[in-house]
């Protein structure tokens, strides 16, 4: 038996995997994701924000309302208080302790606001022109 060499390389086996030339392997893309990535970072952080900016604005308003209550019980208070002093039965006791009595013969006067009153002199500084 002779052996006869063939020139010819010999084949591989076939392989399941194919080659397709012309076609290039992608990888996944990476950038809409990324783009998407920072979108919601950007969102969450701004929502973060903002909620803080709301929550001090909020303790501010309750600042001011308690301020404002305080006010509105002080002016109470000083509205009791003139009352108090501007009763006529306070001041009754203290104007007859300053020899102030109360005038038993009363005139009334009427004045006309319509008609122009003549002034016969010039007050000087510090004068008054009565």
């Amino acid at each position: 038996m002779t052996a006869v060499v063939d020139p010819r390389p010999r084949q591989r086996e076939q392989r399941s995997v194919r080659v397709i030339p012309g076609r290039k392997s992608r990888r996944p893309a990476v950038g809409p994701w990324l783009i998407v990535a920072i979108i919601a970072i950007g969102g969450f952080l701004g929502l973060g924000i903002t909620q803080t900016s709301l929550d001090r604005a909020a303790f501010e308003l309750a600042e001011l309302n308690k301020a404002i209550e305080q006010a509105e019980d002080r002016n109470l208070d000083l509205k009791l208080q003139i009352a108090r002093l501007e009763s006529p039965a306070r001041i009754a006791p203290l104007a007859e302790e300053m020899g102030l009595v109360l005038p038993e013969d009363t005139r009334k006067l009427y004045v006309d606001l319509d008609e122009e009153v003549p002034v016969y002199a010039e007050a000087e500084r510090g004068e008054s022109n009565q």
